[in-house]
């Protein structure tokens, strides 16, 4: 695919997804296009190719920055469940070891320790961070072979390839192979993206109906 190289290397001038830090999966605006002349063609495949990953990458950081949030909730909400359990155990045997009574605290840090674990589950944190693990990963596999991919079409061309001219008209092969890689990129980005959405919005509806089946018990037994 070395009609499209002009001047840019694999993953393009700048790293893909080195705009404004923490950008979010809103979308970079499309580059402008224009196929005028052969050069035209090689520099808006250029900016095309170049589009693409940094929209992955994008993607990507967006997964990992939530996967950090998602990991510090996770650890924190489940080690506080654990501190209180043992808590809410220790405490009623140490104050009836020792003449006193301390059984109510004992049911208010067990109370708290299920509520952590509630928290965790409600906001699915330890089930977000695994999913957020999984689609960065995804993504940069795919966005590896695609770079793969293209480097490699780039050496088979060879020096008489049509890199060798940045004159001379494109191969249409070459141009469908190069659109294909980035179609391919891009649809990666976002079937990952939609399922996860999918995904959330059926946890998030389960857990919501979970909660409203558990307040309408009580009124039902009253």
């Amino acid at each position: 695919m070395a009609g499209a190289e002009g001047g840019t290397r694999p993953g393009g001038g700048t790293r893909p997804g080195a705009g404004p830090r923490g950008r979010d999966l809103g979308g970079r605006p499309f580059p402008v296009l224009t196929a005028a002349d052969p050069q035209g063609q090689r520099e808006s495949l250029a900016r095309l190719r170049e589009w693409a990953e940094q929209e992955a990458q994008d993607a990507i950081d967006w997964y990992l920055r939530n996967k950090r949030r998602n990991r510090i909730g996770s650890r924190l909400m489940q080690s506080l469940a654990i501190a209180l359990a043992v808590a809410g155990t220790a405490v009623p045997l140490a104050t009836a070891a020792s003449g006193g009574s301390g059984q109510g605290w004992g049911y208010v840090l067990l109370a708290g320790a299920a509520g952590c674990k509630a928290f965790d589950h409600f906001f699915g944190l330890s089930a977000s961070w695994m999913r957020n693990i999984a689609v960065a990963q995804t993504l940069r596999g795919e966005l590896d072979a695609v770079r793969l991919e293209w480097a490699a079409d780039v050496l088979r061309a060879g020096p008489g390839g049509a890199a060798a001219s940045t004159a001379g008209p494109l191969d249409p092969a070459e141009v469908e192979r190069q659109l294909a890689l980035i179609t391919r990129l891009v649809d990666a980005v976002r079937g990952q993206v939609e399922s996860e959405m999918a995904v959330w919005r059926a946890e998030f509806a389960s857990r919501t109906r979970e909660l409203h089946d558990q307040d309408a018990s009580p009124a039902a037994e009253r």
